[in-house]
């Protein structure tokens, strides 16, 4: 029995696949790309559809909403002894990118003498490059990350699973384009979004707001679509925004 993982011409549907390939797998995070909310997809495709047992896990995230502490948790709730390195970074742009790309440089020597699968769950396209170099160095490597209607940086030398869309329970909630949102006084919905996006984003210097991409990004995660975030913005009364473009501050 050949329990090499298959060449990536392989479709991963094919008998062949399930219940025969056994790995070893070092999962590599993005945790401010992608939710805590696919971890289970995650799991599930690995144990079950790639008969993977993951043993290295490597978490980078700058940790707003707990993303970096929810990953580790359902992790470990599967894999008890795993071992888990959980990278805290500083607020700024593709700095979990940043640090993932470190921790993979420093464990590529391992993950080819003990001939581990790395998967790189992130859609960022820094990270999706730093992943076609892992392979061209002789890493097995795959990327993973939730459907999504954001462009991707696709890869043809490299598997990518696409892991099922994550439910958007809230966006149901949101007023119609026709409606006259910001006249209104906050229903429960809003409220219980503005007291997460407080948790999730970093005032600026001063307490005199959010920056609008930290705002943006945390919507994101928090399952909604540009469309949804505009619609949410808008019903949020008494919002305030300052500057323009990359400085944009929304206050509320």
């Amino acid at each position: 029995m050949n329990n090499a993982l298959p060449d990536e011409s392989t479709q991963l549907g094919a008998p062949e696949v399930v219940g025969v390939c056994s790995a070893l797998v070092a999962l590599y995070v993005d945790a401010d790309n992608q939710s805590p909310q696919c971890a289970k997809a995650v799991l599930s495709l690995l144990r079950s559809d790639l008969d993977a047992r993951v043993v290295s896990a490597t978490i980078a995230g700058n940790n707003h909403g707990q993303q970096v502490d929810c990953w580790r948790d359902d992790l470990v709730s599967v894999f008890p002894d795993l071992l888990v390195h959980a990278l805290t970074v500083p607020h700024r742009k593709q700095g979990a990118d940043v640090a993932l790309l470190m921790a993979l440089g420093a464990g590529l020597e391992r993950h080819l003498r003990e001939r581990e699968l790395v998967v790189i769950v992130s859609r960022d396209d820094l990270v999706i490059g730093a992943a076609e170099q892992a392979k061209a160095y002789g890493c097995r490597t795959l990327i993973a990350y939730v459907d999504s209607e954001i462009p991707t940086a696709r890869n043809p030398h490299l598997t990518t699973l696409l892991l099922p869309a994550i439910a958007k329970p809230l966006t149901a909630n949101l007023p119609g384009p026709a409606a006259s949102p910001a006249a209104k006084a906050p229903d429960g919905t809003v409220t219980s979004v503005l007291a997460q996006l407080r948790g999730m984003c970093t005032q600026t210097p001063g307490g005199g707001g959010y920056a609008a991409t930290d705002v943006g990004q945390a919507l994101s995660k928090l399952g909604y679509d540009k469309a949804a975030r505009a619609r949410f913005l808008a019903s949020v009364p008494g919002l305030v925004k300052r500057g323009t473009g990359t400085n944009t501050v929304l206050v509320f």
